[in-house]
């Protein structure tokens, strides 16, 4: 299960985490296809005390193979929305409610920045994740990347992770910001100087990446949140 941990900013050394964790649907987008059977699932159970037959799945929605309905609904648990308990014909069990599709937002999963290319360009996009409009920033411009390395452990940002960016040109000294250094991302904590600039980890073990006013480099955004895997 996916987990978001809202960060908020208490000065530019301190990172306060929200003790209120938020469950989100995220990596592959739930489809219009995906919603509609887990929806017929969850009002078949609520009308009948049981869940629907794969065969009942399939006449609802047109679908005429059973391999079908399973691909579906296999999809489903995947996702970790539903459970098959059995072969039974009876065997549907909901784990965790669908998000809303009207009240997701589907985020920017970037990968390398390839040169000369905005972050947002299509060649840069791995994939989507889903996440609740209420839990985001209000900017709509935002993206994730993933966190590889243990250099932002002391802020309790762990390899694996996925930090959500607010996209923006620039950021206060000692902030945290998605650095983009000839083509690739790092998310370190940003202290400017007069003909440099110093991205610091918080892991002590690593030394600040100097970066000279002739090096290809620009900030990408600040960090505005974290989802880790739990």
């Amino acid at each position: 299960m996916w987990f978001l941990r809202i960060i908020a900013h208490k000065c530019s050394h301190i990172l306060l985490f929200c003790s209120v964790f938020l469950y989100i649907f995220l990596m592959k987008k739930i489809t219009t296809r995906q919603h509609a059977i887990y929806s017929y699932i969850k009002e078949f159970i609520l009308l009948h005390k049981f869940p629907p037959t794969i065969r009942e799945i399939g006449e609802k929605f047109g679908i005429k193979s059973t391999n079908g309905v399973r691909e579906a609904l296999l999809s489903l648990e995947r996702k970790g929305l539903i459970k098959k308990l059995s072969r039974q014909a009876r065997s549907i069990e909901l784990l965790q409610s669908a998000p809303s599709l009207a009240l997701a937002f589907n985020v920017p999963l970037i990968g390398r920045i390839a040169a000369g290319t905005p972050i947002l360009a299509e060649e840069n996009i791995e994939g989507t994740l889903a996440i609740d409009k209420a839990v985001l920033p209000r900017s709509s411009q935002i993206f994730a990347l993933r966190v590889q390395g243990d250099s932002m452990t002391g802020d309790g940002i762990l390899n694996g992770d996925l930090a959500i960016i607010r996209m923006q040109k620039n950021a206060e000294r000692g902030q945290i910001i998605a650095a983009i250094i000839d083509g690739d991302a790092t998310l370190k904590h940003y202290y400017p100087a007069e003909n440099r600039i110093e991205l610091r980890a918080s892991n002590p073990t690593y030394s600040p990446i100097v970066v000279s006013e002739n090096e290809n480099f620009s900030i990408a955004g600040i960090l505005a949140g974290i989802i880790r895997k739990c």
